[in-house]
């Protein structure tokens, strides 16, 4: 019979692992072309991707750097290229 293991057993356990999938999850999600040829091909798949990760940044960011990340966002928003 197998062993039970507790959750925070088995994160130990495969903690390497779970870090390079992180790392090799946000060299992909910053690989320009990649990130073309998903949208290319299937948008829908693509946001639902990024709505995980913004969820995601969203429960483990406290109010305080929320609220920075709105205002320069907003600001970023509010400057105008002169293309």
């Amino acid at each position: 019979m197998a062993k039970k293991v507790t959750a925070a057993e088995f994160f130990d356990k495969h903690n390497r692992s779970f870090m390079k999938f992180g790392e090799m999850f946000a060299k992909k999600i910053t690989d320009e072309e990649l990130i073309s040829t998903l949208a290319e091909k299937d948008l829908e798949k693509l946001a639902k991707v990024f709505r995980l990760v913004f969820d995601m940044v969203e429960e483990n960011t406290s109010a305080d750097e929320n609220d920075r990340l709105a205002k320069l966002i907003k600001a970023y928003s509010e400057v105008e290229c002169d293309e």
